[in-house]
């Protein structure tokens, strides 16, 4: 922990005031305090993005959400403690999601968990946790069941009553596995795959990826309405990144093949001006391989990256999709 590790007093009072110039630069803004939150001045994910990249510090982006202050970031960057690991990330009241219901968010490639923190922010009784993947690499099998472990553990210790597992693009493989991992020790478990076609061959997804140029795998994402305003070095950051969600992903749907999610309910969000999702019946078709898809819906208006700009829409949907499910199970018991 940052609190017990003592500092140069000089050397913190010129980070703290690194990172205060950078917030308002970021935020435009003429001043920012030591202690105030750069969330609260308006900071959302792909600012958190441009400041962790002029600060040029090997934390990931996460850390501005758990230390949103200037003197609180300047002490995490000087103590130089990166998180490696895979864990999860709470927006909310960890101690109220015990008994009521939590969503596990996984994030699509090239994001982080910060993608998920507006996350029904106003629904008390909703806690939402963002997978942060770290520096965690998957190279087999082995390290992609480490993984699995690692979510299922801390998952369970959230004493959740009802448990949504949620993934976007990329990530909608992996929170299938979460699912089909736990689908034995959680009774009210739903599953919710978004702006997500399934990898049908994974080798050969994986071989595409080794000769696809970085220009034209961000020309496509582009196309999806990624890096929206980002600098070239912090596109470059992203898509490392990306590059590296995506063998997790390829990974995830190799598991699938051998332990389906079959057992949990799963909805299929999808947005309705996509592209990555194209042909929605196809999509639903190649989906019903891995999980079982109980319900489908379409967001109007929907473009790949939905989660950002019809949050009331994918909340009231996810939640209807769950409280279905949960009253199905409470009726047949």
């Amino acid at each position: 922990m940052t609190e017990n590790i003592q500092l140069d007093e000089h050397a913190l009072a010129d980070e703290v005031a690194r990172v205060s110039a950078t917030f308002a630069e970021v935020l435009k803004l003429p001043h920012v305090g030591p202690a105030d939150s750069f969330f609260n001045l308006g900071g959302d994910s792909f600012d958190a993005i441009r400041v962790m990249s002029r600060l040029s510090c090997n934390l990931p982006i996460v850390t501005l959400f758990e230390h949103p202050t200037a003197v609180d970031l300047a002490r995490r960057i000087l103590c130089e403690a990166t998180r490696q690991s895979v864990r999860l990330v709470c927006f909310g009241d960890a101690q109220a999601a015990a008994g009521s219901t939590a969503v596990v968010a996984v994030p699509f490639g090239g994001g982080d968990a910060t993608a998920y923190r507006s996350l029904f922010q106003g629904t008390q009784d909703v806690q939402v946790f963002g997978v942060d993947f770290g520096d965690f690499k998957v190279e087999d099998a082995l390290d992609f069941h480490a993984l699995l472990d690692t979510l299922a553990t801390e998952i369970e210790e959230i004493g959740a009553a009802r448990l949504v597992i949620y993934g976007h693009c990329a990530g909608a493989a992996t929170a299938a596995c979460i699912a089909s991992s736990m689908a034995d020790r959680h009774e009210s478990l739903s599953l919710v795959v978004a702006a997500s076609r399934p990898v049908l061959d994974a080798d050969a997804a994986i071989r595409a990826a080794e000769t696809t140029a970085d220009q034209t795998w961000t020309d496509y994402l582009r196309s999806l309405g990624a890096f929206t305003g980002l600098l070239d070095s912090q596109v470059e950051s992203m898509l490392a990144r990306g590059r590296r969600d995506h063998l997790i992903a390829c990974e995830a749907y190799r598991y699938l093949a051998q332990h389906p999610a079959h057992g949990v309910p799963a909805l299929l969000l999808l947005g309705d001006e996509d592209p990555a999702t194209a042909e929605p019946e196809t999509v639903l078709e190649q989906w019903r391989t891995f999980i079982d898809v109980t319900q489908a819906a379409t967001l109007a208006g929907g473009g790949h990256y939905f989660v950002r700009t019809h949050v009331r829409e994918v909340e009231e949907t996810v939640l209807a999709f769950a409280a279905h499910n949960t009253k199905g199970r409470d009726s047949k018991s």
